[in-house]
């Protein structure tokens, strides 16, 4: 596992983010697919991926990906994060990206400096993440470009208010989730179903390899999947509605089990048979959230410490990365999907506000834990550290996610197209009979920028194991971490993850409630 920690000043930041587009994309004569590459930025701040000749970048912190993307005539770059929780295109406007209150990673778009851009409607767009942040702004329509890919007269948002957001997203959910249409609007053509149109790719498809937390490549590919980078076969899941309109908004699926498999001890399941919840494979949110009772017990296997500030904790990156054994999640019931992720996958170096490693007192080096509890019942949300380990088909036209354990670093290419309905390229894998979940949310259109309260209907059911081993490691007890020279050392909780003390909590997450006017 690669660890590295790179200290650049925030402006030059900002023009490496738009300068970094230099990756050749992959578009097949024979086949109608868009491969973008994903690469990631050596850095500290958080960024996203690409395709065309764009560039995927990864800002390291937050463990997200980026697109370098460019809006208007001449056109204007700007940075969006990839966003499978959302639906909506939306950028910094001229007047929002304030630095007082936000990063700003990525520039902004002036509508006044292009004369191919149009308002569509003003004050009509307003979106809100499950980690307090958001936008409102204006619908407009201008050219929008990703690497070799250029889109006319696409539907974009333009923020003037911003909540807590460092940079843009690009979104590329169904329709049925944009903004506009909990306002009783009609959706609009999103990015997804643009490309289709335009003749780009057949379907309605798209399917994201993260690799390995050590690896800068990765990749995105519209309209088809790549046999090449995952092991086994892709097992579909139906994607399933939403409790309150009934519709498909989000890329939500049954997770029915977890167990945890050691190389010595065998695996010990932590769910019931009846385990069933409603959980979202989401890109843009960096951790993996489950429910407090079952990350207790993997917290306290992995020799977890929590930290005031951190709702994730921190654990010993050496430890981790040596430790052979999985954590283990299954889909959809018995003969559905199961993707094991290694441990050492779910943790990334934990580094002051400069980028300084930070240590523990007994010398080991400190790293984030992958994995955080929900809070308030809020949204089980499967994120980046999670989504490494697996290779994921969304399939938006036939409502379902196909998945398979990942290929790490695989350098072989072998790409099949996927159709639109009754196409002769639809897809052969097989479809698991599907556990039945529902998730509602409940927002606050009042309080733009207040995230929905979530109520998830599920049997929610624990074996309770109690684990008998743990990943070996040196005692962390009444330890507290020790920064490198000049950097301050942070406040300890009380006692190691076998009970958890959360000391605060400050989400990273993507998935979007659009909150009606």
């Amino acid at each position: 596992m690669a660890w590295w920690d790179v200290t650049i000043p925030s402006g030059l930041i900002k023009l490496l983010i738009i300068a970094n587009c230099a990756l050749l994309t992959s578009v097949t004569a024979e086949l109608n697919v868009v491969s973008l590459p994903l690469h990631r930025n050596q850095r500290r701040s958080i960024v996203k991926r690409d395709h065309g000749s764009a560039s995927l970048e990864n800002d390291y912190v937050d463990g997200l990906f980026w697109v370098n993307a460019t809006v208007g005539t001449p056109g204007q770059l700007v940075q969006l994060q990839i966003d499978t929780g959302s639906s909506d295109i939306w950028m910094f406007g001229a007047t929002s990206c304030a630095e007082s209150s936000t990063s700003c990673l990525g520039g902004f778009y002036d509508s006044s400096k292009s004369s191919s851009g149009q308002i569509i409607e003003r004050d009509g767009f307003s979106i809100s993440y499950v980690d307090n942040s958001g936008a409102m702004g204006d619908y407009v329509s201008d050219t929008f470009a990703i690497g070799d890919i250029t889109i006319k007269d696409m539907t974009l948002a333009v923020a003037t208010e911003v909540q807590d957001a460092s940079s843009g997203v690009m979104g590329i959910g169904f329709a049925s989730g944009e903004s506009i249409v909990s306002d009783g609007g009609k959706p609009y053509k999103n990015l997804v179903e643009m490309m289709v149109s335009q003749g780009l790719i057949n379907s309605r498809t798209y399917s994201l390899w993260l690799n390995d937390v050590g690896s800068e490549t990765g990749s995105i590919l519209f309209g088809g999947y790549d046999k090449g980078k995952f092991k086994g076969d892709l097992i579909a899941m139906p994607i399933q509605p939403d409790a309150q309109s009934g519709q498909i908004t989000s890329m939500t699926v049954a997770w029915t089990s977890l167990a945890i498999t050691d190389p010595t001890q065998g695996t010990q399941t932590l769910t019931s048979k009846n385990f069933a919840l409603a959980t979202v494979l989401d890109s843009g949110t960096t951790l993996t959230y489950v429910p407090p009772d079952l990350y207790n017990q993997v917290a306290s296997f992995a020799n977890v410490m929590a930290y005031e500030g951190m709702e994730s904790g921190l654990v010993e990156c050496e430890a981790m990365a040596q430790y052979k054994g999985t954590l283990d999640f299954g889909f959809v019931g018995s003969g559905g999907p199961v993707i094991s992720v290694p441990f050492s996958e779910l943790c990334f170096p934990y580094t002051d506000d400069i980028g300084h490693p930070l240590s523990f007192d007994n010398g080991a080096t400190a790293c984030y834990f992958g994995l955080a509890p929900t809070q308030d019942n809020t949204q089980i949300l499967f994120g980046d550290t999670f989504l490494r380990s697996a290779y994921v088909v969304y399939d938006l036209d036939r409502k379902e996610i196909a998945i398979a354990p990942t290929d790490f670093n695989s350098d072989v290419t072998n790409i099949v197209e996927i159709g639109g309905s009754g196409s002769s390229a639809t897809p052969t894998w097989r479809v698991a009979s599907s556990v039945t979940v529902v998730q509602t949310a409940t927002g606050r259109p009042e309080e733009p920028g207040y995230f929905a309260s979530v109520t998830l209907t599920g049997h929610i059911s624990y074996t309770h194991t109690g684990t008998g081993f743990h990943i070996p490691t040196a005692s962390l007890s009444g330890l507290s971490p020790k920064s490198s020279e000049g950097v301050a050392t942070l406040a300890v909780c009380p006692g190691i993850l076998a009970n958890i003390v959360i000391c605060a909590v400050s989400a990273l997450g993507g998935a979007a409630f659009i909150f009606a006017r």
